[in-house]
């Protein structure tokens, strides 16, 4: 190859690795790390969660902006989370809300179940965002200023996904790692406890698909996810164990990431699938090569 054909070359693969960046990045993540319910997971827990996500390679190459809202960003429509919301929906990208407190503040759902149908989280996954909460049950309560909420109970899950009747509750049986969990997340799963899992029967002839990545006898799953056959929005529930510091190994802000990235870009349309460091070095020992 001349020195013509390389500059031509090597100008032809910055621009790709360019373009390859801009269309890689192009989803936002919000974390939520308010006020616990502490019985669940303690604030220094959600601090470490956050700051491992925050800090992930892996993470950073998926988003473009990752936004941290904490106590006094989440209360109310007018709040910084509210507003994050709104702007997120119907913005033409498939964006990201992490609940890390594994509670769910009124900028999101407004309690007791104030807006049962039509809310900002609604909202925003009926737009085909995604949705991820460890710890408390999802869309339970708020936490919110440092005082327990009016509960929205069951009922928050059950609006949220358009499901009455909808629950989490335990049902005995430790949740063992199907072969999808070893798949996606091969570092972090390991057989554990649920208290909130998955009523599996209870998502059949939804327009709910569930993929569960660990299960207790066919019956209940934790963690697992779920994808609107509609509009393709994705609601995950992971991790949901009353452990406000988890005995050994905290799996909860590995999982986060290894969900986001190993299940998210194979499985959700608006994630990149592949790594623009690997492709840019894929493309120039083809150009060396030749």
């Amino acid at each position: 190859m001349n020195r013509v054909n390389i500059q031509a070359a090597l100008a032809l693969l910055l621009i790709f690795g360019l373009t390859s960046i801009a269309l890689g990045a192009k989803n936002d993540l919000a974390l939520y790390t308010g006020p616990t319910n502490p019985g669940w997971i303690s604030p220094v827990a959600v601090a470490e969660i956050a700051e491992l996500i925050k800090n992930d390679a892996g993470i950073k190459r998926i988003f473009r902006k990752i936004d941290d809202f904490g106590d006094g960003d989440e209360i109310g429509d007018d709040s910084p989370l509210a507003k994050w919301t709104k702007a997120h929906t119907g913005n033409g990208q498939q964006d990201v809300i992490v609940t890390v407190s594994g509670t769910c503040p009124s900028a999101l759902y407004p309690f007791p179940n104030k807006k049962p149908d039509g809310s900002n989280v609604e909202k925003f996954i009926e737009d085909g965002n995604v949705v991820i909460n460890i710890a408390d049950w999802i869309f339970y309560m708020s936490y919110e200023g440092g005082v327990r909420s009016a509960d929205n109970g069951p009922a928050g899950a059950a609006n949220v996904f358009d499901i009455p009747g909808l629950t989490f509750s335990n049902r005995g049986g430790p949740q063992k790692p199907t072969e999808a969990g070893k798949k996606y997340f091969p570092k972090s799963l390991k057989e554990f406890q649920s208290a909130r899992p998955w009523h599996l029967e209870q998502f059949d002839g939804t327009d709910w698909e569930v993929t569960a990545f660990a299960k207790a006898d066919d019956i209940t799953a934790d963690p697992a996810v779920a994808v609107n056959k509609k509009y393709g929005g994705i609601i995950a529930a992971l991790w949901q164990k009353d452990a406000p510091i988890w005995p050994g190994e905290d799996p909860r802000g590995p999982g986060i990431i290894e969900f986001i990235t190993n299940w998210l870009p194979e499985n959700a349309e608006g994630f990149m699938t592949v790594d623009v460091k690997d492709k840019l070095t894929t493309t120039w020992g083809e150009i060396k090569s030749q």
